[in-house]
């Protein structure tokens, strides 16, 4: 008995396209370079890019109004059916994590002062200091750490040092 082909001629011409599953498009390739009929052509190339859409309004994401900006961008593309329901769960659920630090960044923002500004010019800052103190001042440390926060009642501060810690955490009995 002679071998089977592998290869049919007439799964050449149907389209490449594959389902989830493994099944093969029943059309036939429009295409001989891409080898896609034509409504899966159409799909490969109007992959839209949603990116500035969702960020139009979003104000860096630093505010809370701007993720919900974005949010409400996300809900109207999902209900017109522009974005898969997984891509738009997994982009909702970024959105929570960035809700999530906001309270964290207020809280960084009131105690330590940093702003982004200064990260970008700590050189020319760092220049001055170092000529301050080659100068013969002295730099003021106690007020460039921030003051010590009242731990809430029914709340006890962090232990000082990672042993404390470690033995908190892990019901040691320090000896």
């Amino acid at each position: 008995m002679p071998a089977k082909s592998t290869s049919n001629p007439s799964n050449a011409a149907r389209c490449q396209h594959r389902t989830a599953a493994g099944r093969q498009c029943r059309s036939l390739a429009d295409d001989p370079s891409s080898g896609l009929c034509p409504h899966h052509a159409v799909q490969v190339s109007v992959k839209i890019n949603f990116r500035e859409e969702l960020t139009q309004n979003a104000l860096g994401f630093q505010r809370s109004q701007g993720v919900n900006n974005s949010l409400a961008v996300l809900y109207k593309l999902l209900a017109e059916g522009s974005i898969s329901p997984r891509r738009a769960s997994v982009l909702a659920y970024i959105s929570s994590l960035l809700l999530r630090t906001l309270p964290a960044i207020d809280y960084d923002n009131r105690h330590f002062g940093y702003d982004d500004d200064e990260a970008e010019g700590s050189d020319e800052g760092q220049e001055e200091d170092n000529q301050e103190a080659a100068d013969g001042e002295t730099l003021d440390v106690a007020a460039a750490r921030p003051a010590a926060q009242r731990v809430p009642p029914g709340n006890e501060p962090l232990p000082a040092t990672a042993e404390e810690f470690a033995d908190a955490v892990l019901g040691r009995n320090p000896g």
